[in-house]
């Protein structure tokens, strides 16, 4: 590979993984870290997982600017800051550090998705026609969105914020959002981008930009890897969570009556030498604050570490973020590899660190798509 790697900054697993996978879908190889490179990286995109979704803001900034500047060091075709579709997250304190860190003075910010119905129009946010403070993300329990206006979303930073029309040219200076309700516009902002302006934005922002970076290659559609025995994990116990059922042995857990991790460990063991596939859930509950979440990430961390010492598995689907990063932690996998994608946002990666593993990752708010729940179902079949 003789082309300069693309980089992308973002700040959870579930996000990176996102942005990895688009790459691999437009022929580049894709790699995810989770903690910043100690050696080079033979890649044409590295994305870095700063991990401060739920971090406050100062730490986040810190922690994000130390990470551009060492990124900035790496040789490069350009940098990408990842933020959440819905703007979640210390979006303007992790921009304005990126900002500072690569000297630059102007940020085009183009978070909206309208490929899923997620668009930004007259400053406001809608999702599927519906403004934002009305779906299910207003109820969501770390970032709950409270309004549709963009400019209050983003009322904690230090520059001031204003949404800008496709036709209209953007500020000279500080962050300018683009609004979009078509892919037609999101390619029309990615069209204006110069060395001059710091790209930050979501899904289908980054996908424009690699193409306007004339970075795709032709690739022939992949099929989907051996997996063997797979364990899947929702850790994310919230209503913007749509659960979508996969086939097999289903584990229903109350997040304020949690089992202790020796009997359901073997429960799931023996699913998992019977059906080869158990989903282990937590039910949508109406209170789950933050204390339960973390009596959930450690039951769920206990179950697959006594898993893995069993041998169990070798595929661990994972809802969730911050669950995956957790989990990728605890086994101590820290660069992985796209190997194939199912859907907007869901897709396996293979460890660096081992390799005979398998994880496949989705945002909390995204369905597992029908093409994975297919595959499952086949396989289940097959298994009589």
């Amino acid at each position: 590979m003789s082309r300069l790697p693309f980089i992308v900054i973002a700040d959870d697993l579930t996000g990176a993984a996102e942005l990895a996978a688009l790459a691999h879908q437009a022929g580049l190889r894709a790699v995810v870290l989770t903690e910043p490179p100690r050696r080079r990286i033979v890649a044409d995109v590295i994305v870095c997982d700063s991990g401060t979704r739920l971090a406050t803001p100062a730490a986040a900034a810190r922690k994000v600017a130390q990470l551009a500047r060492r990124l900035r060091a790496i040789p490069n075709a350009g940098i990408f800051k990842k933020v959440d579709s819905v703007l979640r997250g210390n979006v303007m304190a992790e921009i304005e550090a990126c900002m500072d860190a690569l000297g630059l003075k102007r940020t085009l910010l183009v978070p909206c998705n309208p490929s899923l119905g997620r668009i930004i129009n007259n400053g406001r946010y809608f999702i599927g026609g519906v403004p934002l403070h009305r779906t299910a993300f207003a109820r969501e329990p770390h970032h709950p969105r409270k309004t549709c206006l963009v400019d209050r979303l983003l009322a904690d930073g230090s520059f001031p914020v204003k949404c800008y029309h496709p036709a209209e040219e953007p500020s000279a200076s500080g962050v300018s959002v683009g609004e979009a309700s078509s892919p037609a516009d999101v390619s029309l902002w990615a069209s204006r981008l110069d060395a001059e302006i710091f790209p930050a934005g979501g899904a289908d922002f980054f996908r424009m930009w690699l193409h306007h970076q004339r970075a795709g290659r032709r690739v022939a559609h992949s099929a989907p890897p051996e997996m063997g025995a797979t364990l899947m994990l929702s850790g994310t116990a919230t209503p913007t969570d749509p659960i979508t059922p996969l086939p097999g042995p289903r584990i229903a857990l109350k997040p304020n009556s949690l089992p202790k991790p020796a009997p359901l460990t073997a429960e799931t063991l023996a699913h998992l030498k019977a059906a080869k596939l158990v989903s282990v859930f937590i039910e949508v509950a109406a209170k789950n604050g933050q204390g339960s979440s973390k009596a959930i990430n450690r039951l769920f961390l206990s179950l697959v570490r006594r898993l893995r010492t069993s041998r169990a598995f070798n595929h661990v689907l994972i809802a969730g973020g911050t669950t995956t990063a957790l989990v990728l932690e605890s086994l101590g996998w820290h660069r992985l590899e796209v190997v194939h994608v199912w859907g907007p946002g869901v897709v396996t990666l293979r460890p660096a660190e081992a390799p005979q593993f398998l994880i496949t990752t989705k945002p909390g708010s995204y369905p597992w798509p029908v093409s994975l729940r297919r595959h499952f179902a086949a396989i289940e079949v097959a298994a009589g």
